[in-house]
């Protein structure tokens, strides 16, 4: 090989693999985020269509939603999964929640909460700022934190 034809071949190799590179890469700042992440707390409960308001004295459940997991109080137990975002549904894997039972209106809510956070759902925030997640005649209204 002569060496005109070795420095065009290096140079040809050096060409493609920036252009690899560059076509490979995202400098668009974006960190894979939604606008659902963050901390979010159930306001109303949606069972069978109808919505009911939290009882004060009740711990309110809470979605917190980072990198495509999702961390959950339920209302009694806690756990963690996986939730995949696109722009109107949530796909959740199976949530590890802890298994004790708080009794009365806690486990009801939980109950609830466990229903709908199982699979796919749909989901919009609203007007109002509110995120509200929907599956069949279940659902949960969550403000922001």
């Amino acid at each position: 090989m002569t060496e005109a034809r070795r420095l065009l071949a290096v140079l040809l190799v050096l060409v493609l693999g920036a252009g690899v590179v560059a076509c490979g890469s995202d400098d668009s700042g974006d960190s894979g985020g939604s606008e659902i992440d963050g901390t979010w707390q159930v306001m109303n409960v949606i069972s069978g269509g109808g919505a009911s308001s939290l009882p004060g004295n009740l711990d309110a459940p809470t979605l917190e939603f980072e990198g495509g997991e999702v961390n959950v109080f339920a209302g009694c137990n806690s756990g963690s999964g996986e939730a995949e975002v696109t722009d109107t549904t949530i796909d959740f894997g199976p949530i590890a929640l802890t298994k004790k039972s708080c009794g009365g209106i806690e486990d009801q809510v939980e109950f609830i909460v466990a229903r709908v956070l199982d699979g796919e759902v749909t989901y919009e925030v609203n007007d109002d700022g509110n995120l509200v997640l929907e599956k069949g005649s279940d659902g949960l209204v969550l403000t922001p934190q």
